[in-house]
């Protein structure tokens, strides 16, 4: 039963694999293995797992960063678009698999080549930076006696951005689930007393910025590296289907 951000740590690097939400595979995931005081499950939170949660809500929530960081685990979406760990002993097979499967897309490649540039970057640094900032465009005039004077002004069509087809959402949990890119921690607001508030930003790194590459050389091939995972999984899982368990290495 996890009760602390230590107990995570241990369960995670004991299994390999820890999503971090219920999924196909039964009691594998840190939702099924809380005790419920450390587990929010109104739906408050939703499950965008790039934002941590204020001060005032400890629980599996507000530990993700102290797991990143302390525990030696990849944190990311990782497990078909959702969150989840990784640990150390496995990610470098992971990585290895998981790039050999997942092709980039133009897009994906640009946000990735951003990401390498700067190292480290946050949600929204990273949003802007590779392309996806906000465009203005003229507003719908308020006043009803020059709003008719608008109407009859040509309308101009918005202009078409190919290179953004692909939303930054996806590009970026696709870039997790491909294992180029992992969450490296999350970050908050803070108020003239020092009190943290609002939701965490997700702060994005490489798995070679944030473990160094001597950490992922992986000298299997990507099938081979496939079979060792998946061997992994058969131990910890010896009832469950083959089916359930290709699910978790995508």
């Amino acid at each position: 039963m996890i009760e602390s951000p230590d107990d995570m740590q241990r369960l995670a690097n004991e299994w390999g694999f820890l999503p971090f939400f219920a999924n196909v595979v039964p009691q594998f995931s840190i939702e099924e293995n809380i005790d419920p005081r450390w587990w929010f499950s109104d739906g408050s939170l939703g499950d965008d797992d790039d934002s941590g949660q204020g001060q005032d809500a400890m629980g599996a929530w507000d530990w993700k960063g102290r797991c990143i960081l302390e525990g030696d685990l990849a944190y990311g979406k990782f497990f078909h678009g959702k969150a989840g760990y990784i640990s150390m002993e496995l990610f470098p097979d992971f990585v290895n698999y998981r790039r050999s499967k997942y092709k980039l897309s133009m897009q994906e490649k640009k946000v990735l080549a951003t990401l390498k540039d700067n190292h480290s970057l946050l949600s929204s640094e990273l949003r802007l930076l590779s392309g996806y900032g906000r465009r203005r465009y003229p507003h719908r005039e308020v006043n009803p006696l020059l709003r008719g004077v608008q109407n009859t002004q040509p309308r101009l069509a918005r202009p078409k951005n190919t290179s953004l087809k692909e939303g930054f959402e996806t590009a970026i949990s696709k870039l997790q689930m491909g294992g180029r890119v992992l969450i490296a921690d999350f970050e908050y607001r803070y108020d003239k007393r020092g009190r943290r508030y609002g939701w965490g930003v997700a702060r994005y790194s490489t798995p070679e910025d944030f473990f160094g590459e001597d950490r992922l050389l992986c000298r299997r091939k990507p099938i081979d590296s496939y079979a060792l995972l998946f061997s992994r999984l058969i131990r910890l899982f010896p009832k469950i289907s083959p089916f359930q368990l290709e699910w978790v290495l995508g």
